[in-house]
């Protein structure tokens, strides 16, 4: 397929970089050589830097510069394209002059998308003469990390272009949410919005100081980043222009900070100073300020777009994880907190009138996990998968779990609580047929969890206590570790004490660049106490086992994989896509034989070698009695890939 990119700038190269690695022919057009050449020196390093990370190889990221030409020509880009994806600036009046441009040089067959994160498409459609063949396609930066792409129906996109959309998102790899109606902001920007709107004006009008705000929503509420700290890397004025295209009333600080050109991390000042690195925030500067303040704005964006069909709940809060790192989906979130909690939240909302579903869904009792209906059905579970500490996500078409430590005020720490409710879910999901790999990691940045909560060892002095919660933890982390499906601990920053010894549990360990790990027990005076001595032991031996437990060392990512610790590191902005293609990978699994392969492998140090080879040799038996099994040998003379079913 030939692809037309028009922009070489920050996204444009992204995705003519994205399209070659997947085989496609690209020209990259622009205006200015100079704004080509930085174009194509930015593409080169990704390739470098894909080949040194052997996410490539050196002959294949040759192929794919060779499969990019850059040219000034416009009518030379379009030639013989299948697509044009538009790629410059958020400005509705220069995309529809581009468009008018496009739509006069291209041949008639090609379909022309937008690459915007808000502006409507209907608007650029109807200066072309072929609106029924333009659509909308927001890839999200940086493109080639970044799993998800909207494809975005305008009024006139037909079904065939609509078609044609998802099935070259996905053949790029990307998960692919369709937004059925062209309203403004999409899915993604629009549920957004709330979240730096709502922040700038209680700042703005009531004086809550920005760190105070940025710390309730990342250690509380699980974001990643807070508001602000995220408005710094977005880019000031990307938000100013943003809030100008829309209409919306600019908040004075936006505009100050706009027209003293403090951008943001970029300029190295925004709405903070990035002079001595990242916001130094900690988990009790938001300590009282309540994150739903934020939270049921957003949610009330999201209950909007359902009511206006623009997409189901579940392809909403798709769209929010993969785009945003929303916290489990603004909807399913809606769920676990009551929706009759969200409208309280929402009543004498200055700014804000409260969605008419969300009153309809409260006069009904649908008011989520507690009704057991809200915008999910979840009366199949029994209440069984309501928790306090932690979040559960699962993604129907990929078949992968993924269970949140949320308690990232606390670092994600370890509690009594927390190891009940982590028993209980495993026991839902081992019985969820659905259900063929589970991702486990942690809320917020910082931590995948920091260890065992002190505060369980508050009397320090009744040691039938400490050996109590010792051994409560040894049971869950034993029922991790023989839970029959895969499981992949997510290491997105410390993994310390008991932390460590909960990722030693699952069967691989993906890390962060950021991630810090460590058996750090003999630093308080103790031992490990969750089997962290003895699985240390058969990971790394004896003699590397005893530096760690014995030094209480603390190790970087690439320390740790270095040891054989960890499967593999990721850089920060890779880590949640590559955690997800690593799962993905394994749910494609035949779900028996992986079931078998792992109870052979977890016991295979426990037992002698003729009673090994003879457990090996019975459950090679039982797989071959399985529907798997001709599926497999099937798709392999057919040359496809299998679809197990795990019968």
């Amino acid at each position: 397929m030939k692809i037309a990119v028009i922009g070489a700038g920050e996204m444009g190269h992204g995705i003519a970089e994205l399209a070659a690695l997947r085989g496609h022919d690209v020209s990259m057009r622009d205006i200015k050589q100079e704004y080509l050449d930085r174009g194509m020196e930015r593409l080169r390093w990704s390739l470098d830097k894909l080949v040194e990370k052997a996410q490539v190889t050196r002959p294949e990221a040759d192929a794919a510069l060779a499969r990019i030409a850059p040219t000034l020509d416009l009518r030379e880009a379009l030639h013989n394209a299948d697509f044009a994806i538009e790629a410059v600036f958020e400005d509705i009046e220069l995309k529809k002059r581009i468009f008018r441009e496009l739509d006069e040089a291209s041949p008639d067959k090609t379909i022309l998308a937008s690459n915007t994160s808000a502006l409507p498409i209907t608007s650029m459609a109807m200066v072309t003469k072929r609106p029924q063949k333009v659509v909308g396609m927001h890839f999200f930066n940086p493109p080639m990390l970044m799993p998800l792409v909207e494809v975005i129906r305008a009024d006139t996109t037909s079904d065939a272009t609509l078609q044609a959309s998802v099935d070259l998102a996905k053949a790029l790899g990307k998960t692919v949410v369709v937004v059925r109606k062209d309203v403004p902001g999409f899915i993604t920007t629009r549920v957004l919005g709330p979240y730096f709107e709502e922040a700038a004006w209680i700042h703005e009008q009531e004086g809550v100081p920005i760190e105070r705000i940025d710390a309730a929503m990342r250690f509380r509420a699980g974001f990643p980043m807070g508001p602000f700290e995220l408005a710094d890397q977005v880019g000031v004025d990307v938000l100013h222009h943003l809030i100008v295209n829309a209409g919306q009333p600019e908040p004075a600080r936006v505009r100050t900070l706009f027209e003293a050109k403090k951008y943001g991390r970029k300029a190295g000042e925004g709405f903070y100073s990035y002079k001595e690195g990242r916001p130094k925030l900690t988990p009790d500067m938001g300590a009282d300020f309540d994150p739903i303040r934020i939270l049921a704005p957003m949610i009330n964006e999201a209950a909007a777009l359902v009511a206006m069909g623009v997409a189901p709940p579940e392809d909403i809060d798709e769209a929010m994880r993969l785009g945003t790192a929303f916290p489990k989906g603004p909807l399913g979130l809606a769920d676990d907190i009551g929706i009759d909690a969200v409208v309280a939240a929402l009543r004498g909302h200055k700014r804000r009138r409260t969605e008419k579903l969300l009153e309809e869904m409260v006069g009904r009792g649908d008011i989520g996990i507690k009704s057991g209906k809200g915008f999910y059905d979840h009366r199949g579970s029994g209440g069984a998968m309501t928790f306090e500490t932690l979040l559960l996500s699962k993604d129907a078409a990929s078949h992968v779990a993924t269970l949140t430590l949320n308690r990232p005020d606390r670092l994600n720490t370890l509690s009594p609580e927390l190891l009940d409710e982590l028993e209980r879910a495993l026991g839902e999901l081992e019985r969820d047929d659905g259900v063929r790999a589970l991702v486990i990691t942690g809320a917020g940045d910082r931590a995948f969890s920091a260890g065992a909560d002190l505060t369980a060892f508050s009397d320090i002095t009744k040691a039938f206590k400490v050996w109590r919660f010792s051994r409560r933890a040894e049971e869950v982390m034993n029922r991790v570790a023989n839970f029959p499906k895969p499981t992949v601990a997510a290491l997105n920053g410390y993994a310390f004490g008991g932390g460590l010894e909960l990722a030693l549990a699952c069967d691989f360990r993906i890390a962060a660049k950021r991630a810090k790990l460590g058996q750090t027990e003999i630093n308080l005076g103790l031992v490990p106490g969750a089997g962290g001595s003895q699985r240390l032991l058969r990971v790394l031996g004896q003699a590397k086992a005893k530096e760690l437990v014995m030094l209480g060392s603390r190790l970087t990512a690439d320390e740790a994989h270095a040891l054989g610790l960890l499967t593999k590191v990721a850089e920060n902005e890779a880590f949640p896509t590559e955690v997800r293609a690593f799962a993905e990978r394994l749910a494609k699994g035949p779900p028996l034989a992986l079931q078998l392969a792992k109870a052979l492998l977890n016991r295979a140090a426990e037992a002698p070698l003729d009673v090994a080879l003879d457990m090996e040799a019975l459950a090679f038996g039982i797989v071959t009695s399985s529907d798997d099994i001709y599926e497999g040998i099937q798709a392999f003379m057919e040359k496809r890939e299998p679809k197990f079913k795990g019968e």
